[in-house]
């Protein structure tokens, strides 16, 4: 069966059953969660003609245990319940590597409560050079994780506890009255000035339409995302980081349960746009190929890749 539908690059829903869904990530979506279908294919590889752009390994739970990227490699293990007990990251310092998926190498433990809710994070971030992770960390973080009321996440507060070079950061949400995330807010501690900022704006289903993101001394840019409407392409992949963090330079497409079908960034007067275009040559929901085309007002090219799954 050929099926012309459009990909989402990296990744939309994480969880390895339907009855999971609640504890599969760290943090929560915006989508309605009743669209939501079981898929039990998994990616293994993404290849550009004979290079491996990403790998993905996965538990006897259907779990993902490993990403594995040009640029970096991340591990993650779980709890006996599901939710996340320790992710790392570790660079490689691939110079050809487009796409940096991580800006430290570290290692995150995580504590829960009663109801499921991480209240605790305990980091450790090494050397940029770092292989292995057996050095002496260059900072120690521990991050306190505050909600409302309601159970909405309303404070990530991260304090160094070893390390002179580290930053004490703090990350503040907001909602809006439908309960779905409205602006990340991150400020560190010594200049409080320094605010960067995510906003975000909805369809009615819940996908993010338009993300605006702040960094001090940057400037902003604007994210406006368009999907598949195809309601029978609703699906859950199971690559993406189950972390799915909430922070100002998110991964967007992370969020995301409709295939993406164009991206378009506008930062001041350049606009670079992305489509994803894929095929599926059989009865899954997962394509077999994919072509992404980039336009901006200073390039543009088209790339092909193919898509290894298993059943």
């Amino acid at each position: 069966m050929n099926l012309n539908k459009t990909l989402i690059a990296i990744a939309i829903a994480f969880t390895f059953n339907a009855h999971a869904y609640d504890n599969y990530s760290l943090f929560s979506d915006g989508i309605d969660q009743n669209l939501v279908t079981a898929n039990l294919s998994r990616l293994v590889k993404l290849t550009k003609g004979d290079e491996v752009k990403s790998a993905y390994v996965y538990d006897d739970n259907g779990r993902i245990t490993q990403r594995d990227y040009t640029d970096s490699t991340f591990d993650y293990t779980y709890n006996s319940d599901g939710t996340i007990k320790s992710a790392r990251a570790l660079m490689k310092r691939n110079p050809n590597s487009f796409i940096k998926h991580t800006k430290e190498n570290f290692i995150s433990e995580y504590i829960y409560d009663s109801e499921g809710k991480v209240i605790r994070e305990d980091k450790k971030v090494f050397n940029d050079l770092d292989t292995n992770f057996e050095g002496v960390p260059k900072a120690t973080y521990q991050i306190m994780y505050l909600y409302n009321n309601t159970g909405q996440l309303t404070t990530r507060d991260q304090v160094l506890q070893n390390g002179e070079l580290g930053v004490n950061l703090k990350v503040n949400y907001t909602y809006y009255d439908n309960g779905r995330l409205k602006d990340i807010q991150e400020i560190k501690a010594s200049l409080e000035s320094h605010k960067n900022t995510l906003l975000l704006k909805y369809y009615e289903n819940g996908e993010i339409k338009q993300a605006t993101q702040t960094i001090f001394g940057s400037g902003t840019k604007t994210f406006d995302i368009e999907y598949v409407t195809d309601l029978s392409m609703i699906y859950g992949v199971y690559y993406v980081d189950p972390l799915k963090e909430w922070k100002v330079d998110m991964d967007f497409f992370g969020l995301a349960f409709h295939p993406i079908k164009k991206l378009t960034e506008t930062a001041g007067d350049v606009i670079t746009s992305y489509d994803y275009t894929y095929q599926n040559d059989d009865s899954d929901f997962l394509a077999d190929t994919l072509s992404l085309k980039v336009v901006s007002k200073h390039y543009k090219f088209n790339n092909e890749y193919k898509m290894t799954n298993q059943p």
